[in-house]
């Protein structure tokens, strides 16, 4: 598939801002080594900082809602967190998901993870 100039540029671009985010997470291991099994998964995704932090955003939004008495499901959650990582182009399969999203909400190996009381709501 031929692109054109600017095409290619901007891929480059965009591979580029992804890679400095994974070099910043791997930075980040060195200091919180409860989250590395965690940001192992995040880098292996491929996943943008924007994304990241969107989903860091979307977990807030869930917590907020668990703690006003509001009842959702985990389908409801995923189908959230499904729709950002597609706005940034990363398609994962349902397995994958099934796999990432606990792990996002109650860590990973023992580590800690971005929501425990969403982790005990939707798995617990």
């Amino acid at each position: 598939m031929y692109r054109t100039t600017e095409e290619r540029l901007q891929a480059l671009e965009q591979q580029i801002a992804r890679q400095a985010f994974q070099i910043q997470l791997l930075q980040n291991l060195a200091a919180n080594h409860e989250k590395y099994a965690l940001y192992q998964y995040v880098i292996s995704s491929n996943m943008s900082e924007n994304t990241f932090y969107s989903l860091q955003q979307l977990t807030k939004q869930y917590e907020q809602r668990l703690e006003k008495g509001e009842t959702f499901s985990l389908i409801d959650f995923i189908a959230d967190y499904k729709s950002i990582l597609t706005r940034d182009g990363l398609f994962l399969t349902s397995s994958e998901l099934s796999d990432l999203v606990p792990k996002w909400l109650g860590g990973a190996n023992g580590g800690i993870g971005f929501s425990d009381s969403l982790h005990q709501y939707f798995y617990g």
